[in-house]
């Protein structure tokens, strides 16, 4: 008893109560919530008057976890009383690539060191931290880390955690983002840029090494973002209506080389205008290769004030010789360093040019919709790429970007990408007769009202029509015939160049409409102020009833056909300036079901 009055009197003054910790009860003999002498006491009795301990002895007493109760565990519950937390380190160096990192930090000096936990997050922020690995040797004080996804901003914490589950934190450890940055004026004008248009290259030197991509990409949107007459006739109206931003809102994604380094291309009113200028080809080709695969980090949605000042946010590194992608591990080549990016599979890559709200109208929000499908963003599931960059035999990827616009500028049907376009669109939309309570007859009596009932399903991981919703036209067209002869429709048009009769009151049509500040319909993205939106939601269903008085009098058989339909750009959006290319515009025919009814006389 002696050594136990010798402790109570070096000890009493740093009686504590145990903290916020994972263990409360280690060493706690007497059950009181405090560690202090008396548990010192407690534990100097236990070890004199046993020789060996219960499974619960050592369980609540066996401090170090060494299977024994002795005068090791005694220390540190001396030194737990004496210094109730353990003792912080500080990060002294990360090295990092975009998936690997090599963190060195101090060793550690407290005197109940039980691990090393290593976090990390996006934030910094203790509240969002993930672990990332945990170390029990105190004298190994740095781990390279692989399989990271270290894109974007990141922060990284050491903490010291004591037997007892206390811990104390690192400060955090900040890595930035490789980039080159940017700023921007109040207007979306370049003020100071770390990139230059050098620093892009045009893809014609892509081509000795990857012929098939650039190939694939130059039949793509992608590659005709700046020689479409189209998106000539709306950007020009847009500066005329917007002079301060009208340039540069619609340049930061139709050339986004031209954006990130403050090159105006006000006053080219045509393809050719701007095709014929001396200006370089990075300029004119749109989306290049370059800007893709210089990303470093992932962008965010496109959100436009009122001012409707430009502010899109790209992440690039280009022009230092090396070329980021989803190959992980990329072959060497003389030409230019080669770098694994697990982003390149993730559905934000597309970001920010598919996710705009402006005003705080959701006017094209591809990516939010398919974000908002339970489980898709957690688990990257059905992702951009897996539709609109498929894998292709060799294992690489499909540069062709298909979506559903084409090169209006060839005869309909001969457009490059017609066939996957049609191809795409055959797999996005089910239809089928019946709906909940109706099922579609096999026979009718004269004189009797006919119900046609259907649902349409959409396939597709966002709404259907996306994008530039409000310029397509997604429709079922539902036609009725006895004796080769149409009886009854509904959404059919003569030629393809055709309006559609949007009064129609049976007409199920998918679609969206802007409207400007006097609530007008508009085709104009900047004078937007609010959306109609009657698209089908992402792996939505819609029914519909189709209710027809067939004529008096017909017998036999009626047929009924009914077509899913599709136009990317409507004809309001065309007709005038641009005849010729309604005239080529297709409409493509996604999902078609046909039934014959037996008609019962009198």
């Amino acid at each position: 008893m002696k050594f136990a009055s010798q402790l109570i009197c070096c000890f009493a003054v740093h009686s504590f109560v145990v903290g916020q910790c994972n263990n409360t009860s280690l060493a706690d003999q007497n059950n009181d919530a405090i560690l202090d002498i008396l548990d010192v006491v407690s534990m100097v009795d236990l070890i004199m008057e046993n020789d060996s301990f219960t499974d619960d002895e050592l369980e609540s007493t066996d401090i170090n976890q060494d299977g024994i109760i002795d005068i090791l565990d005694i220390i540190k519950l001396v030194n737990k009383i004496l210094w109730s937390q353990p003792n912080s380190v500080s990060i002294i160096n990360i090295e990092s690539t975009l998936v690997n990192v090599n963190i060195e930090w101090e060793v550690s000096n407290s005197p109940n060191y039980y691990m090393y936990r290593l976090y990390h997050s996006s934030q910094d922020s203790l509240e969002n931290r993930e672990l990332l690995h945990e170390l029990w040797d105190k004298n190994i004080t740095q781990i390279e880390i692989s399989g990271l996804s270290l894109y974007n901003d990141k922060w990284f914490w050491v903490d010291v955690v004591d037997y007892w589950g206390c811990s104390s934190e690192s400060p955090s450890y900040k890595i930035e983002n490789i980039e080159k940055t940017y700023e921007l004026d109040e207007t979306g004008n370049i003020v100071h840029s770390e990139m230059i248009i050098e620093d892009f290259a045009p893809s014609t030197t892509c081509i000795q090494c990857h012929e098939d991509y650039v190939q694939e990409w130059s039949l793509s949107r992608h590659g005709h973002a700046m020689k479409d007459p189209l998106f000539f006739s709306l950007w020009n109206s847009e500066q005329q209506n917007h002079p301060e931003t009208g340039e540069r809102f619609c340049i930061q994604c139709h050339s986004p080389t031209a954006f990130v380094t403050g090159e105006d291309l006000s006053g080219f009113e045509t393809p050719q205008d701007l095709l014929l200028s001396p200006l370089p080809s990075q300029i004119k080709e749109g989306v290049t290769c370059t800007v893709c695969h210089s990303s470093t980090g992932l962008s965010s949605t496109y959100f436009a004030s009122d001012d409707l000042a430009p502010n899109a946010e790209y992440h690039l590194y280009p022009g230092e010789g090396v070329f980021f992608g989803s190959i992980q591990n990329p072959e060497p080549t003389m030409y230019h360093n080669s770098e694994y990016s697990p982003m390149f599979a993730r559905s934000e890559m597309c970001l920010p040019c598919h996710d705009l709200v402006i005003r705080d109208v959701e006017a094209e929000i591809t990516f939010t919709e398919w974000n908002r499908i339970p489980g898709f963003a957690m688990s990257g599931g059905a992702t951009c790429q897996n539709c609109h960059m498929p894998e292709k035999e060799d294992g690489t990827h499909d540069h062709s970007f298909i979506g559903v616009d084409l090169d209006l500028s060839y005869p309909m049907g001969e457009a490059p990408q017609h066939d996957a376009v049609q191809s795409m669109l055959e797999m996005a939309v089910e239809l089928e007769f019946g709906a909940p309570g109706y099922e579609l007859a096999t026979s009718i009596e004269t004189g009797q009202l006919l119900v046609v009932p259907i649902t349409v399903t959409s396939l597709t991981a966002h709404n259907l029509p996306s994008g530039t919703s409000f310029s397509r036209e997604a429709w079922v067209e539902s036609v009725i015939k006895h004796n080769g002869e149409i009886i009854y429709s509904s959404g059919k048009i003569e030629t393809n160049s055709s309006l559609l009769n949007r009064e129609e009151e049976s007409l199920l049509l998918f679609t969206s409409f802007f409207l400007n500040q006097f609530a007008d319909t508009t085709m104009s993205i900047m004078d937007t102020y609010d959306i109609i939106n009657e698209t089908l939601p992402a792996l939505g269903t819609r029914y519909h009833l189709y209710e027809v008085e067939l004529p008096a009098g017909i017998t036999g058989e009626i047929e009924i056909e009914i077509r899913m339909r599709f136009r990317a750009l409507t004809p309001l959006l065309l007709a005038g300036p641009h005849d010729d290319l309604l005239e080529n515009q297709p409409i493509f025919d996604m999902a078609t079901i046909n039934a014959q009814l037996q008609i019962i006389g009198d």
